[in-house]
């Protein structure tokens, strides 16, 4: 099997992910399978900050592919912040254990790195406004 692949088959099931983004601590609780005949990773994530968190209410999904031909993973980001116009894909690279992708927005540019600890077995999440 694929590095890429067996990489995000450590993604499927139910798990906590932690992380930053920017000053602010994340804490949510995710959910994750193979669709549309294991092209994509859907991952559900949902916050599980208290009240006071600027991230409490937040909801996403993930749609997570990779691109054999340029040897790039994707990701779709859907989240409750806003509905965009024009939609950006995040576009990203395996380096050691964390995949690093790029949000290239005209106004907000920002890179969103997926990080294993295979110690812990737990995945962090560091969110980075350019």
């Amino acid at each position: 099997m694929e590095t890429e692949r067996e990489f995000l088959n450590q993604l499927v099931g139910r798990w906590d992910l932690t992380g930053r983004m920017s000053d602010i601590e994340l804490q949510q609780d995710v959910l994750a399978r193979w669709i549309l005949n294991e092209t994509y990773l859907w991952a559900h994530c949902r916050s599980t900050a208290p009240e006071d968190n600027p991230t409490a209410e937040y909801e996403a999904i993930y749609h997570i592919g990779f691109n054999r031909e340029q040897k790039l993973f994707v990701l779709h980001l859907l989240d409750s912040t806003e509905v965009p116009v024009d939609f950006v894909v995040g576009r990203g690279v395996l380096e050691d254990d964390r995949i690093v992708f790029r949000f290239d927005y005209e106004d907000t540019p920002f890179l969103f790195e997926f990080a294993w600890d295979p110690q812990e077995r737990r995945w962090d999440l560091l969110q980075i406004f350019e």
